[in-house]
């Protein structure tokens, strides 16, 4: 291992010594479980927190011990898969901590699969847990998936364990130092590099049964191999959410001055309306934000920087599939300069005043006057509510949350009626339409680190904790019986009863399972996706009725040939699932490695390009005005004349990064004296591509 170069170049945001998949740690000194709970964390705008429960914090069963080497966890030599699920999982009984974390609220919650919505069921007081207990989508994905997990593996408890995001980092830290290990599960979202780094990820390729189980081939090869580093599964997709931009239908067919004149007819969109969307450029984009820009409504919420990021070639998509970025050329600097223009004038449109009294940046405060009503900082709502702005792109992310909260507000005035959701503008009509996804994973925590060339495990029972874990991890995510609990789900939010959490699928289209086609197993479990080609269609058809706010007439979901889908959505979808082209144009930047400790100061990658709106103003020493900064002349020159500066720090910090990250993959497969941890693994790249992917 290059010490120095761990010195040097430490990428994680809290160093951290390493395990599996990472670096050599020493094995620790025992310890007596205990329980530590953080502070409660409140944001009122989200929910009332959970008050902590001490009868609710898991008591350890098992003492620490180190397994008895001689007697080593082994799975069956056959992938018997009955149901998809060993038997050992099926079989087992063990309690699985699941460490995520939910804004504003700070608890545990032990086996939440003993749950149940039903009042009609007979037992239903019998049940430990019910819809009052779950108060939050996030929570909601979890309690659905381990109630249905828990009709294959009764004796399996689930324990979910949360905090807000801030503290999730430490509460890693502190749970290993209590109990002695990691949790057994772990959210890492789009930080599952950082995870990896950090030495908490056990390969899912190492995990008993796992490789060869239908579940870990059943998933969309784009989505997985996200998480590969250098031949290392470092975490499995939970969820893979498209970046975009929600556009209001009605501001955009006002007859008073109609960008479309009809988006949908006849239950179905408009031609002329696909039209404008296939051909949604820079150029029609800031036409259209302008021409709805007005006293009632702004054309834009905010602007952000991933439009440019993202439109232009040579950024995100060349940083994803080389690790560098070159924007040196003519051609290039000339593209950047159109957009740095077409930004700098998005600016007079948006909810927010953006000029050189506030020094280019957006403040919450400054909502321009005549939009007194917006309320700061809730981008979602004030699309939704009072319709403040035609564009909104804040939160690229929030699909389900604006369908959610215009379904919960049916009929109520001022609320958003017709709305789709765009990719993200083009830079002219002959080149292509890219954008961003974060895709979520889950993390396997090692329990059995390597130590001196040789894994050593905590407990006698770690290697089946992480089976188990592994498989719930799958099932949630891929299985159609999961999917159907997670979309009849209820809950409670902020004192409104909620049903249903879904993300799009992350299943290959054109799967189905054996077990989906074996009798006997359908006798005592139906197959809920039973009537759709695929798991895919199933799941997307529950999705689209879920969150029907993107459906153009009520009948079910075209999930085929998509005639009753919003058009810009389903251009959305072909670019994740390639449903027209064939290669993905949905790019996964937030996965590659964006932290880098310079001198002991952790910084972005990107910080020099992403911060250009305010990242070089100044202050005129005449006036006190700034200049320098977006919404003011000398923008786009400023940021023009950092180009280069840009570049070399991006590439330079980039390749330390990765350097780093496969002196960690090569620690791992390889010991000390560079033998081969692993010798069927050959793969030392950190980049693992797929048949099809255009990253080729």
């Amino acid at each position: 291992m290059k010490k120095n170069l761990l010195k040097l170049t430490l990428i994680p945001l809290v160093a951290l010594t390493m395990t599996a998949c990472g670096n050599k740690k020493d094995s620790p000194e025992p310890s007596t479980p205990s329980t530590s709970t953080g502070d409660v964390v409140h944001d009122s705008t989200l929910s009332t927190p959970d008050q902590i429960s001490t009868e609710e914090v898991s008591e350890s069963t098992n003492p620490f011990e180190v397994s008895d080497s001689e007697v080593p966890y082994v799975g069956p030599e056959i992938d018997d898969l009955i149901s998809s699920l060993p038997d050992e999982v099926k079989d087992a009984n063990v309690e699985i901590d699941f460490l995520v974390y939910i804004e504003g609220q700070d608890n545990v919650k032990n086996d939440i699969g003993n749950y149940c919505w039903d009042e009609t069921d007979p037992n239903y007081e019998k049940y430990k847990w019910h819809p009052k207990d779950v108060s939050s989508i996030e929570m909601a994905r979890w309690f659905g998936a381990a109630q249905a997990f828990k009709q294959l593996a009764p004796g399996v408890k689930i324990n979910l364990k949360y905090c807000s995001i801030s503290d999730y980092p430490t509460r890693i830290e502190n749970y290993q130092s209590t109990y002695g290990h990691l949790p057994e599960l772990m959210w890492g979202t789009e930080h599952v590099i950082e995870m990896f780094q950090k030495g908490y990820c056990a390969d899912f390729n190492k995990i008993a049964n796992v490789a060869e189980s239908s579940y870990y081939d059943s998933y969309n090869e784009y989505f997985k191999t996200r998480f590969n580093i250098g031949g290392c599964q470092a975490g499995i997709p939970i969820a893979a959410e498209p970046w975009g931009v929600f556009v209001n239908l009605d501001i955009l067919s006002d007859p008073t001055n109609p960008i479309i004149l009809n988006p949908i007819q006849d239950g179905e969109c408009s031609d002329e309306y696909k039209e404008w969307v296939d051909n949604f450029t820079w150029e029609t984009f800031v036409d259209a934000v302008k021409r709805t820009n007005n006293d009632s409504h702004a054309g834009l919420s905010k602007i952000v920087e991933y439009f440019t990021s993202y439109s232009v070639e040579s950024i995100n998509d060349q940083f994803i599939s080389t690790g560098t970025v070159d924007i040196s050329s003519d051609e290039v600097r000339n593209t950047i300069k159109k957009l740095l223009e077409y930004e700098n004038e998005l600016s007079q449109y948006c909810v927010y005043q953006y000029d050189e009294k506030n020094g280019g940046s957006p403040q919450g405060a400054q909502v321009k006057e005549q939009y007194t009503g917006a309320a700061p900082w809730y981008g979602t709502r004030n699309f939704c509510e009072e319709q403040f702005c035609t564009f909104y792109a804040e939160a690229p992310w929030a699909l389900p949350t604006i369908a959610q909260y215009v379904k919960a507000r049916p009929g109520q005035d001022g609320i958003v009626k017709k709305v789709d959701f765009l990719p993200y503008p083009k830079v002219d009509a002959s080149s292509e339409a890219y954008t961003g996804i974060a895709v979520e994973g889950l993390t396997v925590g090692n329990q059995c680190p390597i130590v001196d060339g040789e894994e050593v495990c905590y407990e006698k029972d770690s290697k089946l904790k992480e089976e188990v874990a592994a498989f719930f991890a799958m099932f949630a995510g891929l299985d159609p019986r999961a999917i159907a609990a997670r979309e009849q789900i209820h809950y409670i939010f902020n004192d409104t009863e909620y049903v249903g959490d879904l993300t799009l699928p992350l299943i290959k289209r054109n799967y189905k399972y054996d077990w989906q086609y074996d009798e006997e197993i359908l006798a005592d479990f139906p197959d809920p996706a039973e009537g759709f080609e695929d798991n895919w269609q199933y799941q997307m058809s529950l999705w689209l009725k879920l969150y029907d706010l993107y459906l153009t007439n009520d009948e079910e979901p075209d999930v085929e040939n998509f005639t009753n889908i919003t058009y810009g959505l389903y251009k959305m979808l072909d670019s994740m699932y390639m449903l027209e082209g064939d290669y993905v144009t949905c790019l996964n930047y937030w996965n590659e490695p964006v932290k880098i400790d310079v001198d002991g100061v952790v910084e972005d990658i990107f910080n020099l390009w992403s911060g250009r709106f305010t990242k070089y103003r100044q202050q005129n020493d005449a006036d006190g005005s700034y200049y320098g900064c977006i919404g003011t002349t000398s923008y786009v020159d400023t940021v023009l004349a950092e180009l280069t500066n840009i570049q070399e720090k991006i590439n330079k910090n980039s390749t330390a990064a990765w350097n780093y990250l496969a002196d960690c993959v090569a620690n791992y497969y390889y010991d000390e004296n560079g033998d081969s941890l692993y010798p069927e693994v050959t793969d030392k790249s950190y980049r693992n591509y797929y048949e099809g992917s255009r990253y080729m």
